[in-house]
C-alpha cells in the first residue's frame, strides 16, 4: 500500500494542475490524468479548489506560474508563494463540503464510415457522423456534452430549466429545445447549423472555468445574456474559428437557402447529397468515410457540377455514375478510383 500523502504534497499537486490549466487547455490524455487523480484522494478536490480560488484572488503569482508552465513543472518559490497565501485562507477548504460530486461521463463513438444514433436518457437524441466521438456529463440541473471530433446531430428534448449544453475547443452551445448540427471541420473551424428553436452560441470557457466545471458538477452554464453570445434560429448557420487564447472567434452568420439543410444532413441516413457541388468537394465529403479515395486526373473533371444522392460509403458506385454521366472513365488502384477523361 502506498503512504497516505501529505497535505502539503497534495496541494503542491493541485497548484500545479491549476497552473497548467490557466496557461493552456488540457489536452485529452491530461484530462484523463486529473481525473485519476481527483478520483485518487477525496481531498484532491477540495485542494483544486483552494488552488483555483487562490490563482483568482493573488495573480501577482501569475508570471512566475506561466514561465514555469513551459517547463511543465511550478517552480519551487512560486509553490511556497501558494502554499503560504493558502494558511490565510483556509475557509476555501469549505468550498469542497457538500460540493456535488463530478457528473458520471460516458463516451459514445463512431467508427470510419459508421453513422450511429443514440438514445439519451432526458429523451433527447444523439447522431453521431463518422469517425466522430462525443462525451456526456449529464446532472441534475444541466445537460453537458463535449465535442471530442467530427460531427454530431443534436434533437433536444424541451426541458425548460434544464439547459442542454455542448462544448467544444473553439465555443460552447446551449439550449432548451430543437435541433442542430455541429462540425469541427478538418481546417480547424466549427459549423453549427440550426433546424429548430434557439441557441445561443459564444466562445468556450477558460480551461479554470471549464475544468472545475467538469470535476465538481457546478453550473457554469452560459449566460445568454452575454455580449459576446450569439442567438441563432432554425434555418440559420453559424461558422466558428481558432481566436485568440485558443477560443473561437465568430466569423460569419448567414440564413441558408430552403432545402440546403436538409441535404446537409442526409449523413444521417447515411447517404450524401449534392446540388451543384464540384467533383473536387464531392470527393473529399466521400473521403470522410473511408480510408479509399477519388483522385481526380484533370482540373477541368474537379470542376466538374455534380448533383444527386449517394450512398456515402459507396465510392464505387458514386465514381461509376460520374464516369456515365460526363463520358469519363475510372479505374481502380488498390485503395485508389482514379477518374479520368
Amino acid at each position: 500500500m502506498s503512504a497516505r500523502q501529505t497535505a502539503g504534497a497534495i496541494d503542491l499537486a493541485a497548484a500545479a494542475w491549476v497552473a497548467r490549466m490557466d496557461a493552456r487547455a488540457l489536452t485529452a490524455g491530461e484530462r484523463g490524468e486529473l481525473d485519476a487523480w481527483l478520483a485518487a484522494d477525496p481531498r484532491h478536490l477540495g485542494a483544486l479548489v483552494r488552488a483555483r480560488a487562490l490563482l483568482l484572488s493573488r495573480r501577482d503569482t501569475a508570471p512566475a506560474v506561466e514561465e514555469a508552465i513551459a517547463r511543465d513543472r511550478v517552480p519551487l518559490h512560486s509553490r511556497r508563494r501558494l502554499l503560504a497565501a493558502a494558511a490565510g485562507v483556509a475557509g476555501l477548504a469549505a468550498l469542497g463540503v457538500g460540493m456535488r460530486q463530478p457528473a458520471a461521463r460516458q463516451t459514445y463513438s463512431s467508427a470510419l464510415g459508421e453513422v450511429r444514433h443514440v438514445p439519451l436518457e432526458d429523451g433527447s437524441t444523439l447522431t453521431l457522423n463518422t469517425d466522430s466521438s462525443v462525451t456526456l456529463a449529464y446532472t441534475a440541473g444541466r445537460r453537458l456534452l463535449y465535442l471530442d471530433r467530427g460531427e454530431a446531430f443534436f434533437d433536444v428534448a424541451p426541458v425548460s430549466d434544464r439547459p442542454f449544453v455542448v462544448r467544444s475547443p473553439l465555443a460552447q452551445l446551449a439550449t432548451t429545445g430543437g435541433a442542430c448540427c455541429v462540425r469541427l471541420n478538418g481546417d480547424g473551424a466549427m459549423t453549427v447549423a440550426v433546424l429548430s428553436g434557439k441557441l445561443a452560441v459564444e466562445g468556450a470557457p477558460s480551461p479554470l472555468a471549464e475544468t472545475l466545471d467538469r470535476v465538481t458538477g457546478r453550473d457554469w452554464t452560459l449566460d445568454l445574456g452575454s455580449r459576446d453570445a450569439v442567438l441563432v434560429s432554425g434555418g440559420q448557420e453559424v461558422s466558428v474559428r481558432p481566436g485568440g487564447a485558443g477560443r473561437g472567434s465568430l466569423v460569419s452568420f448567414e440564413v441558408v437557402a430552403p432545402g440546403a439543410l436538409d441535404r446537409a444532413l442526409t449523413w444521417r441516413e447515411g447517404r450524401l447529397a449534392f446540388e451543384g457541388e464540384t467533383l473536387a468537394q464531392a470527393a473529399a465529403q466521400f473521403a470522410r468515410y473511408s480510408r479509399r479515395r477519388i483522385v481526380l486526373a484533370s482540373d477541368r473533371l474537379a470542376q466538374r457540377h455534380v448533383s444527386g444522392l449517394f450512398q456515402a460509403t459507396d465510392m464505387a458506385g458514386f465514381a461509376h455514375a460520374v464516369a456515365v454521366g460526363f463520358s469519363a472513365k475510372y479505374r481502380e488502384e488498390g485503395d485508389t478510383i482514379v477518374l479520368y477523361d
